[in-house]
């Protein structure tokens, strides 16, 4: 292991302009993975358990030797032992409840010890604890499923908790395969059990064109992020934005597009990572969903990010909705939707109890830097006012839908979009674009005063816009409010 760690420092040196060898290292552990593929592919489906086994050697491969986190990988071995005995021996909800408890408390060691690490060796360090971080996800959501399945009432469950089901709980190689396959080990996506039986049913010898094919094109897409962000990792950084020189040689408007510049870059390392992971899943046959009539394959998504929703989307809910999607996907419906569970009537009505315990879990699950709390709860209160600005707003420039044809006519042509509604979607981007990267700050920054001095040298732009709305909507809503004197003459 030693000899491979000075291998891939003498390659960043060399070739990638001193990027932390740690960094190089889960990108030659996620191209080993496009390798261990095509072997997991000519492995028949009906060797189930051989399937199983060839993806646990394949994570010790790949993230304990050539990412050397043996230590790490001790970790959650023990921790995957301990929440198979919950799973196994608890009844009814205690034991989905012991789950999280015992994975969240783990993970919440392993995040404090790599923090008082970093303080020590003054940078960020990629330990064990991204990928301590999917195994929560992964875990937590298998025992809810297994709960699901054991439950009497499956009328109060959700479409997804009965779709995810399991009737059947694993054996422990198929469990060990689960939590540990090999090409989303590292740095995700995370998906249900259900999704990993189907991927484990698949030939995929007979469909290997179509997976390669689908699979090395993600490859493409994280080759070129990678290069985003090695021409450009330099140029534009966070901690600029941080140091008060900075704004001594510019303007505000250029500080705004440096900083969305350097949001890109930033995301870019994310890109990366979760496009090439993308492809070594697909690869493996996970979210191919069959051949339609004519032959053509079918596509579940299991994406971590859509890069074109979070660049370009309209609005900062469909930017965050873009982002870290298994992450999303877990905390709707293994954490809000378990705390409000859906009637039978199929309404669901919102909860300020249940939408904060889903914003604590959120922020425990990364971990416990300052700028992650910073960037949750500005976020939370952007993507408020931002919804308030657009019910506002929105309906002033955009035309009314054209009523719906009577039967036997033929539908009503739409009416072409009025400059002032192309001119609003342009805005409603730029302000969700500067919003989005404005936020994202303290999470790069981590710590406080950095975050804090880019919030002060950016006038407290977001802040103070977040505010400005609440206070001007929330008047004017007063103000057409029928007066209490009216009501009691009608």
């Amino acid at each position: 292991m030693r000899a491979i760690n000075q291998g891939l420092a003498w390659l960043s040196a060399r070739y990638l302009g001193g990027v932390p060898t740690d960094n190089v290292a889960i990108v030659a552990g996620v191209l080993l993975t496009y390798v261990l593929g095509h072997a997991f592919q000519r492995i028949p489906p009906r060797m189930a358990g051989a399937r199983h086994a060839f993806s646990v050697a394949s994570t010790v491969l790949a993230y304990g030797v050539v990412q050397d986190h043996m230590v790490g990988l001790a970790h959650l071995a023990a921790a995957a032992v301990v929440v198979y005995l919950l799973i196994r021996a608890l009844p009814g909800v205690h034991m989905p409840r012991a789950v999280f408890a015992v994975a969240m408390l783990h993970m919440s060691y392993s995040h404090v010890r790599r923090q008082m690490h970093e303080r020590v060796s003054g940078r960020v360090e990629q330990d064990y604890t991204g990928a301590q971080m999917i195994f929560v996800i992964k875990a937590t959501s298998l025992a809810n499923c297994i709960y699901d399945g054991r439950r009497a009432d499956p009328e109060r469950m959700t479409p997804y908790q009965r779709r995810n089901a399991i009737a059947r709980p694993p054996g422990f190689l198929e469990f060990l395969g689960y939590m540990a396959f090999y090409p989303s080990f590292a740095v995700g996506p995370a998906f249900e059990l259900a999704a990993y039986r189907r991927m484990m049913a698949l030939d995929s010898r007979r469909v290997a064109g179509p997976l390669a094919r689908r699979a090395y094109a993600r490859l493409a897409q994280g080759a070129f992020w990678m290069a985003v962000y090695l021409l450009c990792k330099d140029a534009f950084t966070f901690a600029e934005l941080a140091r008060p020189g900075f704004y001594a040689q510019r303007s505000l408007g250029s500080a705004a597009l440096y900083l969305c510049a350097a949001g890109v870059v930033a995301r870019a390392a994310y890109y990366t990572a979760w496009k090439m992971s993308e492809g070594a899943c697909v690869l493996a046959g996970l979210g191919f969903g069959g051949l339609d009539e004519s032959g053509s394959p079918q596509w579940l998504d299991i994406a971590n990010v859509h890069v074109r929703g979070v660049e370009l989307g309209a609005n900062i809910k469909t930017m965050v909705d873009s982002w870290n999607i298994g992450t999303n996907t877990w905390l709707r419906h293994h954490v809000y939707l378990r705390v409000i569970p859906q009637p039978v009537s199929g309404a669901r009505a919102s909860s300020t109890p249940a939408t904060l315990l889903t914003f604590l879990v959120s922020a425990w699950w990364h971990g416990f830097y300052p700028g992650y709390y910073l960037t949750f709860v500005l976020g939370a209160l952007a993507a408020s006012a931002a919804r308030v600005l657009r019910r506002n707003l929105r309906p002033l420039v955009a035309p009314p839908p054209p009523p719906p044809p009577p039967d036997g006519q033929p539908a009503t042509t739409p009416a072409p979009t009025p400059a002032a509604k192309r001119v609003y979607d342009v805005a409603a981007w730029a302000l969700a674009k500067y919003s989005l990267d404005f936020v994202a700050a303290p999470f790069m920054l981590l710590a406080l005063q950095p975050s804090l001095l880019m919030w002060r040298y950016n006038y407290y732009a977001v802040p103070l816009g977040v505010l400005a709305v609440f206070a001007a909507f929330g008047a004017l809503d007063l103000a057409r409010r029928p007066h209490p004197s009216a009501k009691r003459q009608k």
